[in-house]
């Protein structure tokens, strides 16, 4: 018996051995072939707007979960044919398509020297009242949104469209001043091909009054904006649109701090604490997981202009507002930095003797070199404020309603917006240079 087991030890220690020191063999049939360098084109420049406002409940307002747009939108673009390349423009759409006779049926040079268009409406409802404007969109997967409340008497409607040819589902994470939210109906929002979908945001965030929204598509790409609209009572306060913000960065510049109607706002401040929110302010989202130390330095025009300096400490995945006070009548450019990467946006406010508020949320600016275009709004005063890195110099230019202007950073980076004004009401629109990425891409072929 003894003997049996000896040999069977032997013969197992043998197997063990053998499997450990067996050699590593690889079999390869035929040839591997060597990915292939495929040019794949960019998809046609497509620039999407929201379209006219839409009204809670209908049109006349009485019919729950419902919205429809309401009053006259108009449109601002530009195109310049490149190559016999057309333009299909529609509800709102803008598609630059090749000639059919255009080589491989690309459209070369595609941004806003090919293209710009944007939107703007004057609303004079009883409780839509203002200006709205907004650059129309390029579709994305990834949209961030830094803007809007949902305190009493405030209302934001998140604006979700699909222009693609495919249906889209969209999830939401929303951050507010306690960090990130967990709400119902954020995963799983349906918004189908050709449609719009409009999602009361008071249902996720109620009563907040600061928050910012990541929008996240699969299937067709979106556009996204934030309807926001203010109502003191039964008079109506303001509406705009808050569009999507730039990458975070620890430099961040946000020209067009138009301060107007001061003398006005302190008297509506001391009247009732429902127009706090007249006061300018910087609003900031803090992504990862460091903590910041954002420092905002409000810039004057002109040397008689004085302006101010506000640091303020804001947690990680979270939102916060940060008021400028002490602000005169004047141009301004914000200046923000941080220690980490964050993302910005300013509230300014409109007010007059013989006007009801409105408001503009304005995105913090694109730094760009080389040229970019942009057609100005053919209604009221419109003015350029352009702020230049290198020097520091700020820029306020008064432009000609319904004009394309032209801008040029190849030797200085800038950053420009554009800030209109209609009696007494304002809004703002960003100088873009949106296009569609191509480009090469390698393919194992089986």
């Amino acid at each position: 018996m003894i003997k049996k087991v000896v040999i069977l030890i032997f013969v197992l220690a043998a197997l063990i051995g053998g499997t450990l020191a067996a050699p590593s063999l690889s079999l390869q049939i035929g040839t591997v072939p060597t990915p292939a360098a495929l040019e794949v084109k960019a998809r046609d420049l497509s620039l999407v707007c929201p379209g006219a406002l839409f009204k809670a409940g209908g049109a006349q307002g009485t019919t729950l979960g419902n919205f429809e747009h309401v009053g006259l939108v108009s449109y601002a673009s530009q195109f310049n044919s490149t190559d016999g390349a057309t333009l299909n423009s529609g509800d709102g759409v803008f598609t630059v398509s090749a000639a059919e006779s255009a080589k491989e049926n690309v459209v070369p040079n595609q941004g806003s020297e090919l293209l710009n268009a944007s939107q703007y409406q004057n609303a004079a409802g009883a409780t839509l009242r203002g200006l709205a404007a907004t650059n129309c969109q390029l579709p994305s997967n990834d949209i961030f949104l830094l803007g809007g409340a949902t305190a009493t008497g405030r209302e934001a409607l998140l604006i979700l469209r699909n222009t693609a040819q495919v249906d889209s589902t969209v999830s939401l994470e929303i951050f507010s001043e306690a960090g990130s939210v967990d709400a119902p109906g954020l995963n799983g929002i349906a918004v189908v091909s050709g449609k719009s979908t409009v999602v009361p945001l008071s249902g996720m965030v109620p009563k907040t009054k600061s928050f910012g929204i990541r929008v996240k598509a699969t299937g067709g790409a979106v556009t996204a904006w934030i309807q926001q609209r203010t109502v003191r009572g039964l008079s109506a306060g303001g509406v705009d649109y808050v569009a999507p913000s730039p990458e975070a960065a620890k430099q961040q510049v946000i020209p067009g701090v138009f301060i107007r109607g001061t003398a006005q706002v302190s008297k509506l401040r001391a009247a009732s604490a429902d127009f706090e929110d007249l006061l300018p302010v910087l609003r900031v989202y803090v992504p990862g997981t460091a903590n910041a130390t954002v420092t905002v330095q409000v810039v004057g025009a002109t040397p008689a202009t004085f302006g101010t300096v506000v640091r303020s400490a804001v947690n990680a995945g979270s939102v916060s507002d940060i008021e400028i006070t002490g602000l005169k009548d004047g141009n301004y450019v914000a200046l923000v930095s941080s220690d980490v990467p964050v993302q910005s946006a300013f509230r300014l406010s409109r007010v007059t003797a013989t006007s009801a508020p409105d408001f503009t949320w304005i995105p913090a600016a694109q730094k760009f070199t080389g040229k970019r275009k942009l057609t100005v709004p053919n209604i009221g005063i419109s003015k350029f404020c352009i702020y230049n890195e290198k020097t520091g110099a700020v820029e306020v230019i008064e432009v000609t309603p319904g004009s394309t202007y032209s801008f040029s950073g190849s030797e200085q980076p800038i950053y420009a917006n554009l800030i209109t004004d209609v009696d007494g009401t304002v809004a703002n629109l960003s100088v873009l240079d949106q296009k569609n990425a191509g480009g090469k891409v390698s393919v194992n072929v089986r």
